[in-house]
């Protein structure tokens, strides 16, 4: 098992020199990519999660910082690198937060290989709508529901016509 180990440890150390095996291999050709967007529906004032996905990544050493209206932000998980197609890798970089109307945060992705940094921006768009609109529409769909039931018993008991007793009953013999 230990060989096994330092066989592992070995490659690793080897895997900065891949970039430099001639192209015909699957290595993505270009700059790192990064996009940032967030794990749930936008909610202002309720805890969500912004992802940092990096893709077109070889060899998959990087460093991911986020900024927070461009102050360091601390306290992000872990980075997470996963294999793809051949020798292609895509990372993602998680930081919990509770989102704001005026924030702002960036993910800067540094590939340490070249030094080449992608930053990627997130602000807020198309959040849904607050709790109180949606207590304020049903509380008037529920006003219209009863009032429309009132209507009804009215009109159905003004346009009633009264049974009338036209036909007697004479009985003569």
């Amino acid at each position: 098992m230990g060989h096994e180990q330092n066989q592992g440890a070995a490659l690793l150390q080897m895997l900065p020199l891949l970039w430099l095996l001639p192209h015909s291999w699957a290595v993505p050709e270009g700059f790192p990519v990064a996009e940032v967007f967030t794990l749930k529906p936008l909610e202002f004032g309720k805890p969500n999660t912004l992802v940092c996905f990096v893709s077109n990544l070889f060899p998959p050493m990087l460093t991911v910082n986020w900024q927070h209206h461009s102050i360091p932000v601390e306290g992000f998980g872990p980075t997470f690198v996963s294999a793809v197609d051949g020798l292609s890798f895509q990372a993602f970089s998680y930081l919990n937060f509770t989102p704001e109307p005026s924030d702002i945060f960036s993910c800067i992705v540094t590939h340490e290989i070249d030094r080449y940094t992608a930053i990627a921006y997130w602000v807020p768009r198309n959040a849904l709508p607050s709790d109180l609109l949606e207590n304020v529409l049903c509380g008037v769909a529920f006003g219209l529901g009863v009032l429309g039931i009132i209507v009804g018993i009215v009109l159905i008991i003004y346009f009633r016509k009264p049974c009338s007793g036209g036909m007697s009953s004479g009985g003569g013999g």
